[in-house]
């Protein structure tokens, strides 16, 4: 973790502690509200699922307690946004009591689901206590001859944010209430099962060579809660960590780490598997470890820290070494997009449970981390319970199973289940807990996401803090500096070129922690082929007569030689090459697919200390306002269009194929249409598609009077084309022209 961002995360988060009572109200949420009292039942009929897209984490979420789209049909923990590359087959969430001594589950599973929402519960998706919330309500009430209800039904909250700090997590609120079916539950546990297969752009067996992994306090079941090999905060200011560029521990000779190498660790006094929380109100921090444990913890200026050491309780997937691929690939690093990223699920909190064992384990924590692969996935509710309640055959006597390899197990396709309980749970309580699926580059990467997801979690609180715990409805929660919110976009394709429209909501919304809207311009980046890598051609202001340095969302200067005094803001702009910045960028070509966003930002503010209140950064709104397809969510990308007059000659021997080739793990490839476009077209023609041997494999008609034409990669019976070597040939009726181009799935 970068050592500015993490101090200055703690004095701003401080300060807003303090001036929140002035400064922020809660924000109204639209639309309506689940009603958590309703009489009706769920249904399994009103099952839906939509996409989250304001993180860097895209994925599809459900009201029928499932994350994720095991379909493949929309992203799925797809890590980095855009990216194409999906790291969740599906998450699940599940709970468990004992009923007169039987045991008793309801989960969600693939293919067997058994929480829905009612018909008249709503889904709601947009701004909340995070710049994207989900709100749903669902229950295990509808009977079926493999389930007999508990009578639990959930209120739960998916959030996330735009900011590099804060975006590579989805976390999740839940509020479970027994609506009082059976009476009090006893031995009741809440737990999060995550079959996650790293990555999709894995082509050989993605799910096969992965291992699992737990990162925090597990008691006696191992001692990787005990080692000290890096130093994420930089405490001895020597500019070195302990990982490695991929963000793997130098210090860990796991078979999945190629660079291991135990002279490059960094100590800093802390066990790595705990989180270092800092908090000006909170007690001087004493090390764990070596010749630190016990004494006070300093930065390398030398001042003393002050806050909490907490165990990360979390739970992890990997991409590991294939044992069947030559050479270590553990991570897919020779691949275009690297699978790289790890992922974890992170108990954010959990109510003080009778299940501590030990006098210092005085921070709640899980229950139990359990895995299995497929041979051992849990058939029955007995086996489901067994697993979260650590007592199945396959945990092998461990609450927290170590990493695959240390009980000699190979990488495979496993599943991580974290639970927490038990717990009596009367008829008509609720339980709380809060729950976080986090993606980062290697475990650094990791726990850097996980760590951000608890400082988020406990940002503005008043009362409480990860050493005082508290319920998201016992204070405040969430309260993060954000930007403005983000312009309604639209654009069409013209030849050579792309016109955008916006609106100007985003100029009057009030900032809830300053109380006045604190907007400053717009900024409009476009990406070809897929919806990630964006460049930035265009950058409005309300400053008059003030010249400006332009920073981009990763925070680089893009005009650091001299500021630039930026064009009036406008709703407005057409994109047909040019120059910003003094860097040129390209006229959009003809039937590339391309995409936009618009992004509104906001202002530098200077400290201000009579009111409380640190420095601010300006911050940009969320890059999520490309078109959408409507019914899924699936980014649309949009197609200069010319049409055949525009090519200098109505003949053929301009036509060509893009992309050629065309591969399937491109990431010039759009994740959502597989399709090679013919271009310099005359305004009618015939196109024929064959193989090598001369056998047909599509004909298109092409007669719609444009330069361009699609094929979806599809037969003529349609069925998915292979990879190989294809000819295509053009005709008109005085004309013929022969190509070649290749697809590479």
């Amino acid at each position: 973790m970068n050592h500015t961002l993490t101090r200055w995360t703690f004095v701003i988060l401080a300060a807003l502690a303090l001036a929140l009572p002035a400064a922020a109200k809660p924000k109204p949420e639209a639309g309506k509200e689940a009603d958590p009292g309703r009489q009706t039942q769920g249904n399994p009929s009103a099952d839906q699922q939509m996409l989250m897209t304001v993180s860097n984490v895209w994925s599809a979420v459900s009201n029928f307690a499932n994350y994720g789209d095991a379909n493949s049909v929309l992203p799925s923990g797809q890590w980095p946004a855009g990216s194409g590359n999906n790291y969740v087959w599906e998450g699940r969430f599940w709970v468990g009591a004992l009923v007169q001594g039987k045991k008793r589950v309801s989960h969600a599973d693939y293919g067997d689901y058994e929480f829905h929402p009612a018909d008249d519960d709503p889904f709601y998706l947009g701004p909340g206590k995070s710049i994207q919330d989900s709100r749903v309500i669902y229950d295990d009430l509808a009977a079926t001859t493999t389930h007999t209800p508990l009578g639990i039904r959930v209120l739960q909250r998916t959030l996330s944010w735009s900011m590099p700090e804060y975006d590579d997590f989805h976390a999740f609120e839940y509020e479970i209430i027994n609506t009082g079916l059976i009476g009090t539950l006893s031995n009741f546990y809440a737990t999060w099962v995550f079959d996650n297969d790293v990555a999709t752009l894995d082509v050989v067996e993605a799910n096969i060579d992965d291992n699992v992994d737990y990162d925090g306090w597990d008691g006696d079941d191992t001692q990787t809660d005990e080692v000290d090999w890096v130093d994420p905060m930089d405490l001895d200011g020597d500019g070195l960590d302990g990982y490695d560029e991929w963000g793997l521990p130098y210090g860990w000779t796991n078979a999945d780490n190629p660079n291991a190498d135990p002279n490059q660790i960094e100590p800093d006094g802390v066990f790595d598997e705990y989180q270092i929380f800092l908090n000006p109100d909170g007690p001087v921090i004493l090390g764990q470890a070596g010749d630190k444990a016990g004494q006070p913890l300093t930065d390398a200026d030398g001042n003393e820290l002050h806050g909490w050491l907490i165990s990360r309780n979390m739970s992890i997937i990997y991409d590991g070494d294939n044992n069947a691929v030559q050479g270590n690939d553990t991570g897919e690093r020779s691949l275009p997009i690297p699978c790289d990223g790890w992922t974890g699920g992170r108990l954010l909190y959990t109510p003080r449970a009778p299940y501590f064992t030990t006098p210092e384990d005085t921070l709640p924590r899980p229950f139990a981390h359990q895995w299995w692969n497929w041979n051992s996935d849990p058939g029955n509710d007995d086996e489901k319970f067994e697993y979260m309640s650590a007592t199945h055959p396959a945990g092998m006597g461990y609450n927290f199973i170590p990493n695959a390899r240390e009980i000699g197990a190979p990488t495979f396709d496993y599943r991580w289940l974290t639970s927490s309980g038990p717990f009596t749970l009367p008829a008509g309580d609720t339980l709380r807990v809060v729950y976080a699926h986090c993606i980062g580059q290697g475990l650094k990467g990791l726990r850097a996401a996980a760590d951000q997801a608890m400082i988020a979690y406990y940002s503005g609180s008043q009362t409480s803090s990860p050493a005082q715990p508290s319920a998201f409805n016992e204070d405040l929660h969430w309260v993060l500096p954000v930007p403005p919110p983000i312009p309604n976009l639209n654009y069409t394709g013209m030849s050579g070129g792309v016109r955008l429209a916006w609106d100007n909501h985003a100029e009057y919304e009030i900032d809830p922690l300053l109380g006045y809207s604190d907007f400053e311009g717009y900024k409009v980046y476009r990406a070809p082929y897929a919806p990630t890598n964006w460049q930035m051609i265009a950058a409005f202001d309300n400053l008059p007569d003030s010249a400006v340095y332009v920073i981009n969302t990763e925070g680089d200067t893009l005009n650091p030689g001299a500021p630039e005094d930026l064009p009036d803001v406008t709703h407005a702009f057409t994109d047909t090459g040019g120059v910003f910045l003094g860097e040129v960028y390209e006229q959009p070509v003809n039937s590339v697919p391309y995409y936009y966003v618009v992004v509104a930002y906001d202002s530098y503010k200077p400290a201000n200390p009579e009111e409380g209140l640190p420095e601010f950064m300006p911050q940009e709104s969320a890059k999520s306002n490309y078109l959408k397809d409507p019914s899924s969510g699936a980014p649309m990308p949009v197609y200069p269009i010319g049409f055949a007059e525009d090519v200098s000659t109505s003949g053929v021997e301009n036509v060509k194929v893009v992309p050629n080739p065309y591969r399937g793990t491109n990431p010039l490839e759009s994740r959502y249409e597989n399709t090679v476009t013919f271009i310099n077209l005359p305004p009618a023609c015939k196109i024929t598609i064959l193989t090598l041997a001369g056998d047909i494999v599509d004909t298109i008609d092409h007669t719609d009077g444009t330069n361009a034409e699609r094929w979806d990669l599809l037969s003529k019976n349609t069925q998915s084309v292979v990879s190989g070597l294809y000819i295509f040939v053009v005709e008109t009726e005085s004309d013929k022209k022969i190509g070649k181009f290749v697809i590479a799935r």
